[in-house]
Parts: structure tokens; C-alpha cells; sequence
């Protein structure tokens, strides 16, 4: 019985096939650092996590693209067991219509969502702020100028950021609790002077090791 028993269990399959879709290479960089970090690297290598920048890399673009992938999957049996789409605010057009989107999806499209853009996930590594960026250009000043001199957009920054990951989660944590009330009241994310919850995909994808 014990034989059999152990047998069977070396024929279970945990891995687990993701979809992760970013808009910027800021953030495509980000997530293949860490799904290929040495340190997990053999973990991660069980989780066939694909990340695209497709043609369309608008917010309503990425979540069109990412349903068509979900049907590409579901003819071929091979479904996704998560999906995921990273955009910001930064001046997109059709953001209401990708929330909606995405949350009548079957299965639900994820969204990991930053105001005014990814590289505010990146300045809460270093300090807690809700302080309203119109621009991305302008957290990339405060980025330079107080933490990373060197710091270029679209750079590798995963390997940077590493030794503060858990002050940038906590971070992003935080912001979402200054607005709590507004969120409460039915405000929508996207209408806030800042945002980011990227911090769930971060904390979903280790959960998978």
C-alpha cells in the first residue's frame, strides 16, 4: 500500500502556468528578475510564467491581448492558472474600460496598477509618500535625486531593489491604507492621486514557491 501510495504521488503536477503582461520594459525587467533570481531560480522553474509587451501596450490593449491568450490556451488545453496585467495612469486613455474589462474576464485578468506610474513602485522602496505625481518624469527626479543617481527607466532594477523588497511591499501596503475611505465610498483606483497594489502580484508569484 505504501508503494502505491508514493507512486501516485510522483505523478502530481504542482506547476503552476502564468500570464503576466506588462506595458513598459521598467516592469517586464522587474518581474524576470525576479522569477530568475538565483536564489529561486529552480523553484520558479516549475511556474511557466510568460511575460509580452504586445504591439497595443495600452491599458484596454494589454487586457484585449490578454483575453485573446486565455482563449489561445483554453483551445490548445494548456489553460493559464493565473493571469496578470501591469499598466499605469501616466496619461492612458480607456482606463475604466480595461478595469471592466478585465472583471468580467473568465477567468478574472488581474491587474497590478500604479499612479502615476511603475517607477512610484520603485521611489516607495526607499520612502513611504502619497504625494501626488502628475508625471512619471518627475518620480523619476525624486528617484535620482535622493536615492539612485544612476537610475535610468526601463534599466534592470530588480537586482537594486532586492534588499528593500520588504519596505517596498510594506510601502505599497501603506498607500492603499491612506485611502481607504475614499475607497470605501466607491472611488475608483484609478481616480486616486496615488496608487499602487503591486505589491500583490510580487507577494502572489513568491506564494508560489
Amino acid at each position: 500500500m505504501k508503494r502505491g501510495y508514493r507512486k501516485s504521488r510522483r505523478n502530481i503536477s504542482f506547476n503552476k502556468r502564468g500570464l503576466i503582461l506588462c506595458e513598459g520594459e521598467t516592469e517586464e525587467n522587474y518581474f524576470q528578475g525576479l522569477i530568475s533570481q538565483d536564489k529561486y531560480r529552480r523553484k520558479f522553474s516549475s511556474i511557466d510564467v510568460k511575460i509580452f509587451k504586445p504591439k497595443d501596450h495600452s491599458p484596454l490593449g494589454l487586457v484585449n491581448y490578454a483575453k485573446t491568450k486565455i482563449k489561445e490556451a483554453k483551445r490548445e488545453k494548456n489553460a493559464y492558472d493565473f493571469v496578470w496585467v501591469i499598466f499605469d495612469k501616466d496619461g492612458h486613455a480607456k482606463i475604466s474600460e480595461a478595469f471592466e474589462v478585465a472583471r468580467v474576464s473568465s477567468p478574472k485578468i488581474n491587474i497590478a496598477f500604479t499612479v502615476p506610474c511603475f517607477e512610484y513602485f520603485v521611489l516607495l522602496h526607499f520612502e513611504k509618500t502619497t504625494k501626488p505625481f502628475k508625471k512619471c518624469d518627475s518620480v523619476i527626479s525624486q528617484i535620482k535625486k535622493k536615492w539612485l543617481p544612476d537610475y535610468e527607466k526601463a534599466t534592470n532594477i530588480f537586482e537594486v531593489l532586492l534588499p528593500n523588497k520588504a519596505v517596498g511591499i510594506k510601502n505599497s501596503k501603506w498607500v492603499i491604507e491612506q485611502f481607504n475611505d475614499e475607497l470605501d465610498s466607491g472611488k475608483r483606483v484609478y481616480k486616486l492621486s496615488a496608487y499602487s497594489n503591486i505589491h500583490d502580484l510580487v507577494e502572489y508569484l513568491y506564494s508560489l514557491v
